[in-house]
Formats: structure tokens, sequence, C-alpha cells
């Protein structure tokens, strides 16, 4: 469904799973990945639960709206500016991002809700936190972290492979092959059934929309990003950490980092998760996030 945000000068795409009544939790996607990203198994376990659940696609990405788009600085120029310590233009920011779903909370009547984000999307579900610190029940930040200065840097390797982007006239079978060599580095995936699970999911994603640009303008407001650090220890919604022990883009001692500033955060550690959410750990995550959830009534 959409919805046209006039505050902000956008509309979202989005979709409602679960109970009317149920408390409701707000899902945050990351870097260039649509509401659809969001593994079914997921969302089924958190509905089975009694959860009312909504997905949505960022600005920029899916079907989303883009909004207003500043005058920025292309991907390697920032990259360059980011090694040098130097400001980042972006197109718009992670503050604007949590603002959008601010807004989308508000236009769809939704007073207090709970948070979950994943990668970029707890970037902006800390931001929400900070912004709205009476609304937010709850947060759950997955395979996330304080910043990008505030993390450590990751693997040379998978850094190069997720730069690159498929030919600009690759088709349709290409471009699925690309980003499922990419998740599976980024996963750490090995097993030929979550890897088939992958393709299935990235092809359909990409069917519904392919919006490479969009992508990159949201990685330039990653990486324009403060370290969020210090706001962080003044924080004071209820927080759980998840990470992945193998994550080689986020390394999870961006993790032990963000449970050391967030006050009172629980964290776990799934040893052999990258930065994905594969289906062996979907029973554990949804076991973990409906405890988060319930420590503080809605």
């Amino acid at each position: 469904m959409r919805i046209d945000l006039p505050t902000r000068g956008l509309h979202l795409d989005y979709q409602w799973h679960g109970p009317e009544q149920g408390p409701v939790l707000i899902l945050v996607m990351g870097l260039g990945m649509q509401r659809v990203a969001w593994p079914p198994e997921l969302i089924d376990g958190l509905v089975a639960r009694g959860l009312r659940v909504l997905t949505f696609d960022n600005r920029d990405i899916g079907l989303s709206g883009s909004g207003h788009i500043a005058a920025h600085m292309g991907v390697r120029r920032a990259f360059l500016r980011y090694l040098l310590h130097r400001p980042i233009r972006p197109p718009y920011t992670l503050d604007d991002m949590a603002a959008d779903t601010l807004a989308l909370a508000d236009a769809l009547g939704i007073a207090r809700f709970h948070v979950a984000g994943a990668s970029m999307g707890g970037m902006i579900g800390q931001q929400l936190a900070l912004l709205a610190p009476t609304r937010v029940l709850t947060l759950t930040s997955i395979m996330s972290s304080a910043g990008p200065r505030a993390a450590p840097f990751p693997e040379w390797r998978v850094l190069q492979r997720m730069l690159r982007a498929p030919p600009q006239h690759s088709s349709h079978e290409q471009r699925v092959d690309h980003y499922v060599a990419l998740f599976t580095e980024l996963g750490r995936h090995h097993e030929p059934a979550e890897i088939e699970r992958l393709r299935r999911g990235l092809g359909a994603a990409m069917a519904r929309a392919y919006r490479p640009d969009g992508t990159m303008r949201q990685l330039l407001a990653i990486t324009a990003d403060a370290d969020r650090s210090q706001r962080l220890r003044e924080m004071r919604t209820s927080t759980l950490i998840i990470h992945g022990g193998a994550d080689p883009l986020v390394p999870v001692r961006a993790a032990h980092h963000l449970a050391a500033v967030i006050p009172g955060a629980r964290m776990q550690i799934i040893d052999r998760m990258g930065h994905d959410l594969p289906a062996w750990a979907i029973p554990q995550l949804v076991d973990l996030m409906v405890e988060q959830m319930r420590s503080i009534p809605a």
C-alpha cells in the first residue's frame, strides 16, 4: 500500500501483517533492501506471537518515493573524504530517514510502537529512539553500529565487492547472479539451500523494483553519518543488540561498542551468523525479539 507523507515530501510503500489489536512492531530494513527482504519466516513467527508487524520501503528504494535529494557528491569522492576524515555532503541523512519512519507512524495513527532494524535499519532505529523516546517502546538493533566512525572497518574484499555494481545494461539474471554472490559472502553462506533461498528472494525483489541509484544515495547517507556514541549514552529506550559473530561487513566489535554505550542494553551474539538473516537463525531471532518486546508493556 502507498501513503503520502506531505510533511516529508514523499510517499512510502508499506504493508501490515498480523492482528489489528496486537502490539505494533515497525521493521526497518537496511541499505538498498526493500520491505520484501524481511524473511517471511521471521514475519510469520512474530505474527504467530500476536504482534502487528509493519514493514515498509525506506525512501529512495523499492516502491517508495525519493523525497528531496540535495546536491551531493559521488560515492567514490565521498569514500575518499571518509578515509581522510573530511566532511561528506549526502543527498539526505539517516536523521531524515528516521523522521520518515516517525511520519509514517503518525499517518497510520500509531502512538507507541516497538522498532527493530537491520544494518542501516538499526542505525535508523537508534536515531528514531533518540528522536521520539516517549513513543519507541523498545529497540532491537540487528547487525548494526553507532555509525561508521564507531565501527571497525569492514573486510576489504567484502567492501570492494559491495562498491561494484552490475554493468548498467546487464540482464535481470546477471543482476541476480551478482547480488547472490555478494550476499553469499556477506552472509557467510555455505549451504546450497540457503544460497537458493537467497536467489529466490533477490530475484523477486529485483523484479519488483531495481533502483541502484537509490542504493548509492543511501550509502552516502550512511557514510556521512556521525558517530552517535555520545548521544546513545543518554538513550533510555530498552535495547537489544543482535549481531552475527561472523559478520564481515560490520564486525562484531561494533556490537560490543553499542552495548557499552547504550545504558542497560542487552546483547546476543549468534556465532555462525554473518551479515544476513539466515533461515536457521530465524527461530532464535523471533524468540529474542519477542522476549525483548514483552519486557516493556505497550
